[in-house]
């Protein structure tokens, strides 16, 4: 079983555009990206899949593994699905979608979401995620996720769930973060053969499509507090995590 990590990545995004190139300390954004993921032990292969005549300059600059895609495709797993064409894979090998956007992940998030598909055949996608403030809860940019007792998701919302208008029990929220592993054949069944749906329209949330479509997505819970950039202020609070993040470290002792 071959494991493979796939980052989307393109300048054009409408809440922050020119992103993966936006400087965190040291390194761009995506930089980041692919050499925490080049860190894991777990994972034979990593590249970013790309659109930008730019980012695939920048990617030559600085010896990235990238495979250019259609500028048209918006979202995240169709861009490296399309990539992942390219590619000589088996239907059972998992491919790990990593959002571009996801600067602090670490090996040891990647080796946690893919345990579910490792050890379940039943199972063919999972994502991370982790506990919240009520204040994160609230702030939009954030995907919540509910799960029912097995930890496979119910719903996500970019609103806060679960309910906070009745609280005769307190709940704990939970965000998705994207580290997404599919298998390969479900991905690209994912992205070819399953409609986009009404909710993933409604919340801009690939997974939904796979929830409505009657499809398991397990979710496993993560310790470590990761944070995805979708703004300016994103960004600073990243930098500020990474001045102490020892695996920044790591690759900046080696560089």
């Amino acid at each position: 079983m071959k494991k493979i990590v796939g980052i989307p990545a393109r300048l054009g995004s409408s809440r922050f555009p020119g992103k993966p190139m936006c400087k965190i300390l040291d390194y761009t954004m995506i930089e980041h990206c692919y050499i925490r993921s080049k860190l894991s032990k777990d994972i034979d292969d990593v590249f970013v899949a790309i659109c930008d005549d730019q980012l695939k300059r920048f990617c030559i600059e600085k010896n990235i593994k990238y495979i250019m895609t259609d500028p048209n495709i918006q979202r995240p797993s169709l861009r490296v699905s399309a990539a992942c064409e390219t590619l000589d894979l088996n239907d059972e090998d998992i491919v790990v979608v990593v959002q571009g956007d996801e600067p602090l992940v670490t090996p040891d998030m990647i080796s946690l979401s893919l345990k579910p598909l490792i050890n379940n055949k039943h199972i063919h996608v999972s994502n991370l995620c982790y506990e919240i403030s009520e204040k994160e809860m609230r702030d939009p940019n954030e995907i919540k996720v509910v799960m029912d007792n097995e930890s496979n998701a119910l719903y996500m919302s970019r609103s806060p769930i679960p309910s906070v208008e009745h609280e005769e029990i307190r709940q704990k929220w939970f965000k998705q973060v994207c580290i997404m592993p599919f298998k390969w054949k479900f991905l690209y069944d994912f992205n070819t053969n399953l409609s986009k749906t009404s909710l993933e329209l409604q919340e801009s949330i690939e997974m939904l499509r796979a929830i409505q479509h009657g499809y398991k997505v397990r979710m496993v819970i993560s310790q470590k507090k990761t944070k995805s950039v979708d703004c300016e202020q994103d960004r600073l609070d990243v930098e500020n995590l990474m001045k102490d993040d020892n695996f920044y470290k790591l690759y900046k002792k080696n560089e």
